[in-house]
């Protein structure tokens, strides 16, 4: 009974001085090798994967996964790969808002690719800002987006920079003195059309009329109506996406309505121009870029041959790929953590990407221009 006792007693004391060691605090070094060894990399997506603005998240989608899946297939980064949490943008801000607080709250990520959509990445970056995560987008290009936070960061240009370039088109190439405008009631548009209105009237033109029209709307004939009543010389149009842009473009047709139509890069997706003849002429501006670069073709010719189409938006899509390998450069050079990834970004400088050469300025804004381009026989043409 004694000799009993005596083990009970033994097995207890080695129990409690095991829970001792387990309980012992662990130093940081210690509890940062302990996380590497778990597994993956994780890093959050927010696209918009479905509604009308999916026809530009889904290509932009499948160019972040070409880069993750070349990644992984080499070894992944310090040993680990990269994972993947993707969050359905929904091209807004409150679906933006909620995707970042579920991958920053619940999944923990460091850094967050989107939105693709400004609305998303305004609506995210409260989020990441608060929780010193990085969020760096291949196509947000609101001018609202310089000023979103000190770990916000882009890979495209922003439209300030847009609309003076087609409001310095339309009055010293077209010879335009009036200009009516027409856009959808989204941050992305508001943006180009408060820039380019500022500017063509700064220029000398007068803009006789300025027409906006709800997400939701699919009848655009009072708007249309007015315009052709002001009678412009040109029609600035900036839809949030293509469906909505091709039919405001029928619908300013079938009113008769024959003036130059100047957008952004919305309408001019090489497989919409290819596909939508309504679109022949119009004018567009978007970030200047070499499709005929080696990385930049490489990357086009292997999403032809995944997609079986030609990329629609090269310049965003080649920004999300790029934008993959600069994480996995600086996860490599820093670690794994939100604002030693921001320092590493705000030091880049002629980063050699398929999107061409990628430079940072002090607001995380990308250092790149624009080029004007005219549809023409189905097919892009360089005007500028």
């Amino acid at each position: 009974m004694k000799r009993t006792l005596l083990g009970f007693m033994i097995f207890i004391v080695l129990i409690l001085g095991a829970c001792q060691i387990v309980q012992q605090p662990i130093g940081e070094e210690e509890a940062e090798e302990e996380v590497e060894l778990q597994g993956s990399y994780k890093i959050g997506v927010i696209y918009p994967l479905s509604g009308d603005a999916a026809s530009y998240g889904l290509p932009i989608q499948r160019t972040t996964k070409i880069a993750v899946d070349e990644i992984n297939a080499k070894g992944g980064v310090n040993g680990r790969k990269l994972q993947i949490i993707y969050e359905d943008g929904k091209c807004n801000p409150k679906d933006g808002n909620a995707g970042a607080q579920k991958l920053v709250d619940v999944d923990k990520v460091q850094v967050i690719i989107g939105g693709v959509c400004s609305g998303e990445t305004l609506g995210a970056a409260p989020i990441t800002e608060a929780g010193r995560v990085i969020l760096i987008s291949p196509s947000a290009t609101s001018p609202d987006v310089t000023d979103a936070g000190d770990f916000v960061f882009r890979t495209a240009p922003s439209d300030a920079f847009a609309g003076v370039v087609a409001a310095e088109y339309a009055i010293s190439e077209l010879a335009a003195e009036k200009a009516a405008v027409i856009t959808e009631a989204t941050d992305y548009a508001q943006g180009l059309r408060e820039v380019f209105n500022d500017n063509f009237a700064e220029l000398g033109g007068e803009i006789v009329s300025d027409e906006t029209f709800n997400p939701e709307d699919t009848d655009f004939r009072t708007q249309v109506t007015k315009v052709k009543a002001a009678k412009p010389d040109v029609i600035y149009i900036v839809p949030q996406s293509e469906q909505k842009g091709v039919l405001l473009v029928r619908q300013i047709k079938e009113a008769g309505l024959t003036q130059q139509l100047i957008t952004a890069e919305v309408l001019i997706g090489r497989n919409l121009i290819a596909e939508n003849e309504e679109l022949e002429g119009i004018i567009g501006v978007e970030q200047r870029f070499d499709e005929d670069a080696p990385k930049a073709s490489a990357l086009l010719a292997k999403y032809k041959e995944q997609a079986n189409q030609d990329a629609p938006f090269p310049a965003y899509m080649s920004g999300s790929y790029d934008i993959v390998y600069l994480i996995a450069e600086a996860i490599e050079a820093v670690g794994y953590d939100g604002e030693k990834i921001r320092d590493y970004l705000y030091g880049v400088e002629d980063f050699e990407g398929a999107l061409g050469k990628i430079t940072f300025d002090e607001r995380g804004d990308v250092l790149l221009d624009f080029a004007v381009r005219q549809a023409k026989d189905g097919k892009i043409e360089t005007l500028k």
